[in-house]
């Protein structure tokens, strides 16, 4: 068996195919010539049963040399060769049966039947006419002896027994065709079991090799996928989680320069505090000056009473002293030393009330030109303060615009390097790309999106930095943390979308296959069930050709026997004719 599968094995499909088609060739070839030269009748009418035979046996050999070399744990290298050994099968049985359908057709042409020769008669004498015609009598006589006679070996009798004969060897050529029949009806129900089994197998081997296949490449593609999703997004994290720690850093430092704002701030309020207290003191300092004023102004309207009431006296002692200078001159000495008293008196109180008087507005003056100044000089370190605050404001509102602008820029790039790394990485998955590339962007514009509302909060907290510094610094802290949520809350969507896109990708490829292998096992039944066809047609038209073989024998031989017969009986009344011509010519 092994030497009989080794020798089988060192067929070549191509070789075999040509040797078999140059066999029908040959067949068909001498089939025609001996039909030509009316030769080796048995051999003419066997042709199209062996061009037939041949088909069917290239068929076979075929389907064996292609079933030879089939190994279950390596399909793929096995399919080539089953094809190569159905190709044969299938190009053999055609070439076979084609050739002997052409041999038929051709078989009943005129052109291929001998053609007649006409015997040309020759001139004989009288005496060889009488001595042939006597030697045709006695060979008439034996022949008729011979063909009608009782005995066995007459032609009669042998007729009767050919025909017994052929009736029995009809009925045993019958029952052995039958039982030919039945017999390759069962083997042939064997094979197609045993192949329809191992079809099914191959087809089951097939199946579950390629899935596991499959599902081996899917694995190792999403593994690798979440390898180079894990190095692309771990570096983009690992970007990412620098600028967390460089934004803590700012953080820090930020929060370092705001409370050293809120000390200097501090320092500001209790300067504007020292500030307000020295002028609410300046304040009540300032309000015995209108006392003081008044009680001046009481003390000069004494004085003016006291100057008028002087004047009035003086008057008095105008007239006293001219009274006086009429009467008595002494008095007016006296009146004179008094006047010159008197109005030195009153030029010291008036220069001390002018002295007085200068001293308080040079008081009031100092005291209000203190306070302008303290004023001044709280205002201008108010706003001074006010000044360094808004710009350490604005330049800190700047620096944060400026760092999250590069954080952003710095998370776009990353965020587009990996839209692209994805998109190269993705192309054996070009009907899901779009897919992820729509989520990438959808993450990155939510990304963007967040970003900007963060930006723009930080710059509406930033213009309000002066009253809300701490709810400034909660609110970047709780910004940050909803950003870093919001990062990984849309990681762990988009690693959950490409999961899911990644199953149904294999679900489709899984489906796919079966639809595939589905289809293979119809085409492999549909091929085995049209091979069970051709082999029932074959063998009903070898019946066929069976029984139209015997048919036309019969035929043949029952034409040849009536034209045997007629031509004797024509010859014997010629000859009949010519006796008796003979006898009365003679008589005569």
């Amino acid at each position: 068996m092994e030497i009989l599968e080794n020798l089988l094995r060192s067929f070549n499909t191509d070789v075999v195919n040509n040797c078999i088609l140059v066999a029908m060739g040959a067949i068909f070839g001498l089939g025609l010539w001996h039909t030509k030269q009316v030769r080796q009748v048995e051999f003419v009418n066997y042709v199209p049963t062996l061009l037939t035979t041949l088909g069917i046996f290239g068929t076979f050999l075929g389907i064996v040399l292609g079933l030879l070399d089939f190994n279950q744990n390596n399909i793929e290298a096995s399919i080539p060769p089953l094809l190569e050994g159905l190709k044969t099968a299938f190009i053999t049985s055609l070439a076979g049966i084609f050739s002997s359908l052409i041999f038929k057709t051709l078989s009943t042409f005129d052109l291929l039947k001998p053609k007649k020769v006409e015997e040309s008669s020759s001139h004989a004498t009288p005496e060889a006419i009488l001595g042939t015609m006597q030697a045709q009598v006695a060979e008439i006589k034996t022949l008729r002896q011979s063909m009608v006679g009782n005995e066995e070996s007459t032609l009669f009798g042998q007729l009767k027994i050919l025909r017994g004969d052929i009736n029995d060897n009809a009925k045993l050529s019958l029952n052995n065709a039958k039982e030919q029949a039945d017999k390759q009806q069962q083997h042939f129900d064997e094979f197609s079991e045993k192949l329809w089994l191992k079809l099914q197998d191959f087809a089951d081997t097939l199946s579950k090799s390629a899935t596991e296949q499959v599902i081996e490449a899917l694995k190792q593609v999403i593994v690798d996928f979440n390898n180079n999703l894990t190095e692309q997004f771990g570096e983009n994290f690992k970007q990412l989680n620098e600028a967390v720690h460089k934004l803590v850093e700012w953080q820090e430092n930020y929060k370092l320069q705001l409370e050293q704002m809120q000390q200097q701030y501090a320092h500001g309020v209790e300067s504007i505090s020292a500030t307000e207290a020295s002028v609410a003191h300046i304040s009540e300092q300032s309000k015995i000056i209108p006392e003081s004023m008044n009680d001046l102004k009481t003390v000069m309207e004494v004085n003016q009473h006291q100057l008028a009431e002087l004047e009035r006296h003086l008057e008095a002692f105008k007239d006293m002293r001219d009274k006086a200078v009429e009467a008595v001159p002494q008095i007016q000495q006296q009146v004179q030393d008094t006047v010159n008293d008197i109005s030195a008196a009153v030029s010291t109180a008036s220069e001390h009330y002018k002295q007085l008087l200068t001293e308080s507005d040079a008081y009031i003056k100092a005291h209000v030109n203190t306070s302008n100044e303290l004023l001044e000089k709280f205002a201008n370190e108010t706003e001074t303060g006010i000044t360094k605050v808004r710009d350490r404001l604005v330049e800190s509102s700047e620096r944060i615009n400026n760092e999250i602008e590069i954080a952003a820029n710095i998370f776009s790039d990353n965020s587009n390097r990996t839209n692209e790394q994805l998109l190269n990485n993705s192309e054996s998955m070009q009907e899901h790309s779009e897919v992820i590339k729509q989520h990438l962007k959808d993450a990155v514009s939510d990304l963007n999106s967040v970003m900007r509302d963060m930006i723009e909060k930080m710059v509406s907290d930033a213009k309000e930095m002066t009253s809300t510094i701490k709810e400034a610094n909660h609110n970047l802290a709780s910004d940050t943390e909803q950003v870093r949520d919001t990062v990984i809350k849309s990681t762990e969507k988009l690693q959950q979308r490409l999961n899911e896109v990644i199953d149904e990708a294999a679900t489709q490829q899984i489906n796919q296959a079966k639809r595939t292998f589905d289809a293979i096992e119809d085409q492999v039944k549909q091929q085995v069930g049209f091979t069970a066809e051709a082999v029932d047609s074959q063998l009903k038209l070898i019946d066929s050709a069976m029984q139209q073989e015997i048919n036309r024998v019969m035929n043949e031989m029952g034409q040849a026997l009536a034209q045997v017969s007629g031509k004797f009986v024509e010859d014997y009344i010629k000859l009949t004719q010519a006796m008796n011509e003979i006898v009365s010519k003679r008589v005569a």
